[in-house]
């Protein structure tokens, strides 16, 4: 019989699962809104509900693995930092649902089981040394080292969103300043935009009383300079970032993820000019910037793979 589990994939907006088999096919998938606003046991059954959801089909599934927004503190669950479901500080969420499920559960940082899954499914397969940097309302981030995931001592290994890229620079929610996520994410693309359209007057974006980083997009890409230079400025940024990281870790891969990933052409060209300028030119030259072809499977994808490993299956 095929070995399957359950993956989770616990964000700030939205909650997925689904049921996948030890090849990496997804049989069966559900998703939900997260109670952002409830309580943490809210939270923790809508989990249990999904998974539910999913689990019913008489596979007599066992096992489960999150992936969650979360900083997780492997020596002590309860210790995981929440910033986007402050409700969960101080909760063992793997335990809770083991409790309420009964079954073992495998919990892990979102953006650590993205580039797993895209590891193991997607466009870094086969590579033994990857960077994953996903791109959305903020910045993170994962790191496999010799084909295996990099925690650190303490698990907060990978948070590139919290690499300084401008001393002195925009306040950070973790309470530095002048971090990657400030400058490079959807929330940044919005402000450089804001802080340009003045220079340009005859730019779309005036019309809007509010935009979102997707408007932006859309206007760049029918040339709207306001909005070509706000990507270029993002742009600068992360290959300040990227060119740090491969003079570290002289990856083969850096796979570009989450929701700005589609805006890669627009980063592209400043990413790559600061690379020239700032990496080593032999490193620069060995790695691979792709984009990631998982999408929101990734993470169900990536919170599987791992908990076949700790059953003892390697996957394919």
């Amino acid at each position: 019989m095929v070995e399957k589990v359950i993956g989770v994939d616990l964000g700030g907006t939205n909650i997925r699962a689904g049921l996948i088999d030890e090849g990496g096919e997804i049989a069966k998938r559900a998703h939900a809104k997260t109670p952002h606003n409830g309580s943490a046991s809210e939270i923790v059954n809508a989990i249990v509900n999904l998974i539910r959801s999913v689990n019913d089909s008489g596979d007599a599934v066992k096992n489960v693995g999150i992936a969650a927004a979360s900083v997780i503190d492997f020596q002590d669950l309860r210790k995981s930092m929440w910033p986007n479901l402050p409700q969960l500080q101080g909760l063992d969420l793997a335990g809770e649902i083991a409790n309420i499920s009964g079954l073992e559960v495998t919990i892990e940082n979102d953006a650590n089981a993205a580039v797993i899954g895209e590891h193991w499914q997607g466009s870094a397969k086969g590579a033994q040394n990857v960077i994953g940097i996903t791109l959305g309302t903020g910045v993170g981030g994962g790191i496999i080292v010799n084909g295996e995931i990099f925690r650190g001592a303490s698990g907060s290994a990978g948070e590139i969103g919290h690499i300084c890229v401008e001393p002195d620079g925009v306040p950070c929610g973790c309470g530095s300043t002048g971090c990657l996520e400030q400058y490079s994410s959807a929330t940044a693309i919005v402000r450089f935009t804001k802080e340009v359209l003045a220079t340009f007057p005859e730019s779309p974006l005036h019309s809007k009383l509010e935009f979102e980083a997707k408007d932006v997009f859309e206007a760049a890409l029918k040339d709207d300079l306001a909005g070509i230079r706000a990507f270029e400025v993002a742009g600068r940024y992360l290959g300040i970032a990227c060119a740090a990281l491969i003079n570290l870790l002289n990856p083969e891969v850096i796979v570009v993820m989450g929701g700005l990933a589609g805006s890669w052409n627009l980063l592209s060209r400043s990413v790559l000019e600061e690379l020239q300028k700032r990496a080593f030119q032999q490193a620069v030259e060995r790695v691979n910037i792709v984009r990631g072809v998982l999408g929101d499977d990734a993470g169900i994808l990536g919170a599987a793979k791992l908990t076949f490993a700790d059953m003892g299956f390697s996957g394919s």
